[in-house]
């Protein structure tokens, strides 16, 4: 979008929102009292290949859009439990949450009036079920404020996006992706840049008006090994940034595949551990996957108001949760770290509202949560962390979550820790973790409090220093007793972007960690049925039939 479709939009976007606000009316039912508009632009570039050949060089671009219609009042209204249950799928209002990208404003305006319409009619039903529903149990969420009246905000910056080379990117994955034909035990060689710049909108009755844009490059390098044992190995490399400036040459691309490769070739002939629990040490981007899925999803505030959530920390302010030597906050305000872009950096959340720095905990006592503005506690105030993918109704989310150790020590005096703790305890081995990729937690109150990690490389840390590698283990287990557990802190930092997904959508988010040693962890084992040989070898383990020439 140029920034004169964009001014067109947003004040018609403004038009409507008031619009609605004064003639949306159904019989016996009130008017909504806050209207807002939440609509994002998207163009992304898909391109991909796989051993050599381009597999897919797309653009795509999209617009989708989330009406906020509130029936009630500021001090009660229609959204129960925090709102984690408004993003379905099978509401009238998804339907049309995909609105026309053309600048012909009567199209793309139906569509925005046929969304509020819809979202209307939900709200007022909404209304009365949660009146209803009053009736046999009680709300405890009765007392606090349903939604945090605020000052409008204006700000608009819509800087140009980078420029994207498609040709020059096309003979980039093509190059990279080239190395598996030189390997005979390589099954899988892709590598994919997906580039998606989005232009966010949002309006509200309240008076803001709120434009911005965010870039994001993603290179992602997906391996599969296959060894003759049967063994795979899969294996990711990500860079994921908002600056392309910062991703690798494709000399250095083809250097880090390549010792990804030795390392795969490693693990595969490894030994699976499967089960394991005792001391381990976390390296700093496995350990903020720890943080992040254990203790940060549970200090988000809309699942404070959730009736089927487990509400760990609910009235737990100032109670201890970590080793004082340690603090958590998060700071969407920061957008770069050791020269670094972040991911999860931004300036408004997608309520409206400045993004604040949010003091989780402060040298080992919980001191506060991420909270939109949805009221928490009396007095609440927002700080800024609701965040929305596409059509759910925005939660409090984490956006760039940092977390500091006042006392660390350096990583050979982590590994001595560990030894000791191995040795005082007369066990056969600690574990290192050195690469974990993707996790998963649980937080409904019908559901085990538990969370998941998964490692990509892990070793066997023996009382003598030797390192061995294991393969097909996870770790697994409840997250007092891991964050409790923490009994050494690093104090070199690492950054980890990537996507969270939640209940309001896949969000980018930072996170910046040091090391950690936990006293008591529990592995478990992740091994899969050993693949049947390969019925014929690759094509490129026999060289391929030169063309005959004319004559021949």
């Amino acid at each position: 979008m140029n920034r004169q479709s964009i001014k067109r939009l947003v004040a018609a976007l403004a038009h409507e929102a008031h619009r609605a606000q004064s003639e949306l009316k159904a019989s016996g039912h009130r008017r909504p009292y806050f209207v807002s508009y939440l609509v994002r632009d998207i163009e992304q570039f898909w391109i991909d290949a796989r051993f050599g050949a381009l597999f897919a060089d797309e653009r795509r671009r999209w617009r989708r859009g989330f009406a906020d219609v509130r029936v009630g009042s500021y001090r009660a209204d229609h959204v129960p439990d925090g709102g984690l249950g408004d993003n379905s799928t099978k509401s009238e209002a998804y339907s049309y949450s995909s609105l026309p990208i053309g600048d012909n404003l009567g199209g793309v305006m139906h569509g925005v009036w046929q969304l509020t319409e819809a979202r209307y009619r939900e709200a007022a039903e909404d209304l009365l079920e949660k009146r209803a529903e009053e009736l046999h149990v009680r709300d405890p969420n009765r007392s606090l404020p349903a939604f945090e009246r605020r000052e409008p905000t204006v700000y608009q910056s819509v800087p140009d996006f980078p420029a994207v080379d498609r040709q020059g990117w096309v003979d980039y994955v093509e190059a990279a992706s080239a190395i598996g034909r030189r390997e005979r035990d390589l099954v899988g060689c892709e590598v994919e840049l997906t580039v998606r710049n989005s232009t966010r909108m949002f309006v509200s009755t309240e008076g803001s008006i709120i434009v911005d844009r965010q870039p994001l490059w993603q290179l992602s390098v997906m391996l599969d090994l296959s060894s003759e044992a049967g063994v795979t190995v899969p294996w990711n490399l990500s860079h994921f940034v908002s600056d392309p400036r910062e991703l690798p040459t494709l000399d250095v691309l083809k250097t880090s595949m390549r010792g990804a490769l030795r390392t795969m070739r490693q693990i595969a002939g490894a030994e699976t551990l499967r089960a394991y629990s005792g001391p381990v040490l976390l390296d700093p981007k496995p350990a903020g996957l720890l943080m992040h899925e254990a203790i940060g999803h549970r200090l988000e505030g809309n699942r404070l108001l959730s009736s089927g959530e487990g509400q760990t920390f609910r009235d737990a302010l100032g109670s201890e949760l970590l080793p004082a030597g340690l603090s958590m906050r998060d700071d969407p305000t920061l957008s770069h770290f050791d020269g670094q872009s972040l991911v999860g950096h931004y300036l408004y959340d997608d309520e409206g509202v400045p993004a604040g720095r949010a003091e989780l905990v402060d040298r080992g006592r919980i001191r506060g949560y991420l909270t939109s503005r949805a009221a928490v506690a009396r007095g609440h105030r927002s700080n800024g962390h609701a965040r929305n993918e596409s059509f759910e109704r925005p939660m409090s989310r984490m956006g760039v979550t940092s977390v500091e150790a006042h006392e660390g020590i350096d990583d050979a005096s982590l590994k001595r820790s560990l030894i000791e703790e191995v040795k005082r305890r007369r066990l056969p081995y600690g574990v290192h973790v050195l690469l974990a990729d993707s996790g998963e937690t649980a937080t409904k109150s019908y559901d085990f409090q538990a969370f998941l990690g998964n490692i990509r490389a892990a070793t066997r840390v023996f009382p003598d220093g030797r390192e061995e590698l294991v393969r097909d283990v996870s770790f697994v287990g409840t997250p007092l007793n891991a964050v409790r557990g923490i009994i050494a802190a690093g104090t070199r930092r690492e950054l980890d972007n990537s996507y969270c997904g939640a209940e309001s959508g896949a969000v980018p988010v930072s996170t910046i960690s040091p090391a950690l040693l936990i006293e008591n962890l529990e592995l478990q084992s992740s091994a899969r049925s050993p693949n049947a040989p390969l019925t014929y070898s690759l094509p490129w383990a026999h060289p391929q039939p030169k063309p005959k020439k004319n004559g021949d």
